[in-house]
């Protein structure tokens, strides 16, 4: 019975002591700073060419967080790294992921077409999309291929048709500077 009181004051004690109070809130885990914390830690890695590093980084951040908006940076940055490293089919998979997590980011289709290009899969995935249209987003990333395949007129044909098509979306602004830079390109090089 001494014992039980003991451990009770003891118990007791500990509740009332407010450094005890504090150390337990401290210990709440919030997911997605921890999940921004990897992914910055990761671009440190990645400006210091420790490649390894930096994808075991974008790796647990996106694990911590794998299905939430905020995680299509994690994929884009681990994509880009491959890239780096000449991985471009490992980087195809993570771009794609970005785009399902969050697909109104323009640089995430230029990221995706990028690893086409490596790949030397541009053809084959330009009858794909324009064979498989799931949505009318699928027209950036075909008017993309068209640029990269050197069509540059039908790239910004395809692209400004689809901005007048949805003029609400924020992807637009991105679109149309890069239409503009790409219109800009083809007058000064024709």
């Amino acid at each position: 019975m001494k014992k039980l009181l003991i451990a009770t004051i003891i118990i007791f004690s500990f509740s009332q002591n407010p450094n005890f109070a504090a150390t337990n809130i401290k210990t709440v885990i919030d997911a997605e700073m921890n999940a921004s914390w990897h992914n910055n830690k990761g671009i440190a890695y990645l400006k210091e060419k420790y490649y390894f590093g930096a994808i075991k980084e974008f790796e647990i951040a996106i694990g911590i967080s794998p299905n939430r908006q905020a995680s299509a940076v994690y994929h884009d940055n681990l994509g880009k790294t491959y890239m780096t490293i000449g991985y471009p089919q490992m980087a195809q998979t993570h771009f794609e992921k970005a785009l399902d997590l969050y697909p109104l980011n323009f640089l995430y289709y230029k990221n995706l077409v990028n690893s086409f290009k490596q790949q030397n899969i541009l053809n084959s995935k330009l009858i794909y999309y324009r064979e498989n249209k799931k949505s009318c987003l699928d027209d950036i990333i075909i008017g993309l291929i068209y640029g990269e395949l050197g069509d540059i007129k039908t790239e910004i044909t395809i692209l400004d048709e689809f901005c007048n098509n949805e003029p609400d979306l924020i992807i637009i602004p991105a679109i149309k500077k890069y239409v503009k830079e790409q219109t800009q390109y083809l007058r000064n090089n024709e």
